[in-house]
């Protein structure tokens, strides 16, 4: 068993991990783009002499001041692209320096909910004892005792009488001559029929005994109404008796002052809550800022974005064949070079294309992982799995669970299901229902404690135990002649 505390710790150092799995991304995007940022001033400048060439060659100049200007603004954009880069990665180291600090602070709220509540279950054992010796409370106890025991014995008894009323009464309805007179109401005060038709009755009655049967089916349909009817009523006064034992206890409770370190208990666990609510708006926050970094590092925003415009529009109509054959008008070799580093860097270009589609792929997969890990804590912690009375029946399930989270190979949802079936109801000691729930209302109980029976009785105070009734025999079944059955009511 492990507690459901240290679960939320694993959860937390596995976000913790995905975070550091987000940044790396971020820098090997960050990479690329400064070295697709490099290409593209090799290229601005390649241009940039081409047209210099070209331009020497036919004596024109506007052609190379229209490229200079916009080889300057590119220029400038880049420097302060670099720097919006900075500010960028500050804003994320921030964002998470924030997490880290309340995800400390939640720590040390744990504690104090563990300390405080510890101090009121010692409390609540100490009123317990009292009570052992009060002879009014083991009145009520016996009362409750007894009170259980019929309850149980009612319902017992109502399912054998559904069950008889399926079995027993299967024969009398597949049978079609009882149907026929059932159905017309044969025998009772409601019976209308036309003299001949009425004889003919009597007649089948006669020979099928139906006047026996019908009272054995009547009662068939009958008992089972009546049982439910007494099985509500004695179960209704069993929790009413259970409703005074829980105010009684509260009442002492309350007369040795326990009702002050539960509300400490509740405080405390309202102090936790409202760390998650900071932790949750600073996870936000930093979500915010990672994506708004990734963008520009992608160079999908930012000035980056913008110089890459302004090259763009500046040389949209200038394709490599046609650099080609302005290179061969002119005597120099040199921009035939400058056209074939072109060719190359455009090659390099397609390259950190491709690459970067991966590596796309891979930061979004991060981050993808990274909200899944975080919609799981949130989901843990509305769930109160992190409460002192939650456990975990097998620590390996939920190291499993989070290794493949984090490797992208399940979703939060079927991570969270998995969770849930190996999460328990911690006792902490046999008086943890000691006042009801009641009394424990704002302690932070997780929600989900597995699945209730169908008929659910009222709980008994531990008291010492009474010895057993003993069980009536059953009486003997009779079997009655004529209509068949398998055997009489």
């Amino acid at each position: 068993m492990t507690s459901g505390r240290d679960v939320l710790h694993q959860i937390d150092a596995s976000i913790a991990q995905a975070r550091t799995g987000v940044a790396d991304a971020g820098r090997a995007a960050s990479e690329r783009v400064t070295r697709f940022a490099t290409i593209e001033r090799a290229e601005a400048d390649a241009y940039r002499r081409i047209a210099g060439i070209r331009m020497d060659h036919l004596k024109t100049e506007d052609l190379t001041r229209s490229l200079g200007k916009t080889d300057e603004e590119a220029e400038r954009l880049i420097a302060a692209h670099e720097d919006h880069i900075d500010a960028l990665a500050r804003e994320l180291v921030d964002a998470r320096g924030e997490i880290e600090r309340l995800e400390a602070e939640r720590r040390r709220r744990e504690s104090a909910l563990d300390d405080a509540a510890d101090l009121h279950e010692k409390a609540v054992d100490k009123t317990n004892q009292s009570l052992e010796s009060d002879e009014a409370y083991l009145r009520m106890a016996k009362a409750l005792e007894d009170a259980n025991a019929v309850a149980e014995r009612a319902a017992s008894k109502l399912d054998i009488a559904r069950t008889d009323r399926t079995e027993k009464g299967a024969p009398y309805e597949a049978d079609p001559l009882f149907s026929y007179l059932w159905e017309r109401k044969f025998g009772t005060r409601k019976y209308r029929a036309f003299f001949l038709f009425a004889a003919l009755d009597r007649w089948v009655a006669r020979i099928i005994r139906y006047r026996d049967a019908r009272l054995n089916y009547a009662r068939l349909l009958e008992l089972p109404e009546r049982l439910e009817e007494h099985a509500a009523r004695v179960k209704e006064t069993a929790e009413e008796i259970a409703q005074g034992i829980e105010r009684y206890e509260r009442e002492a409770l309350e007369r040795d002052g326990v009702n002050k370190l539960r509300d400490r208990t509740k405080d405390a666990r309202a102090a936790l809550e409202k760390t998650d609510a900071a932790i949750a708006e600073a996870e936000a926050l930093h979500r915010d800022a990672a994506a708004r970094h990734a963008d520009a590092a992608a160079g999908r925003d930012g000035p980056l974005e913008k110089a890459r415009r302004l090259v763009a529009g500046a040389l949209a109509d200038r394709s490599i064949p046609d650099l080609k054959v302005l290179a061969l008008e002119t005597m120099t070799l040199e921009d035939d070079r400058l056209v074939d580093e072109l060719v190359r860097l455009r090659r390099e270009r397609m390259e950190i294309e491709e690459s970067g589609r991966s590596f796309g792929r891979a930061a979004s997969k991060q981050s993808n992982i990274l909200s899944e890990l975080e919609t799981l804590r949130r989901r843990f912690k509305s769930a109160r799995y992190d409460s002192p009375y939650s456990e975990f029946k097998d620590r390996g399930v939920v190291s499993v669970v989070l290794s493949e989270l984090l490797r992208g190979a399940i979703r939060e949802g079927e991570a969270w299901r998995r969770l849930q079936k190996t999460q328990r109801r911690r006792k902490r000691d046999w008086s943890d229902d000691f006042g009801g729930d009641e009394w424990r209302e704002g302690f932070g109980l997780p929600q989900d404690w597995g699945n209730a029976p169908q008929i659910r009785f009222p709980r008994t105070p531990r008291r010492p135990r009474a010895p057993r009734a003993p069980r009536l025999p059953r009486a003997p079944r009779r079997r009655r002649g004529g209509f068949k059955t398998g055997g009489g009511f």
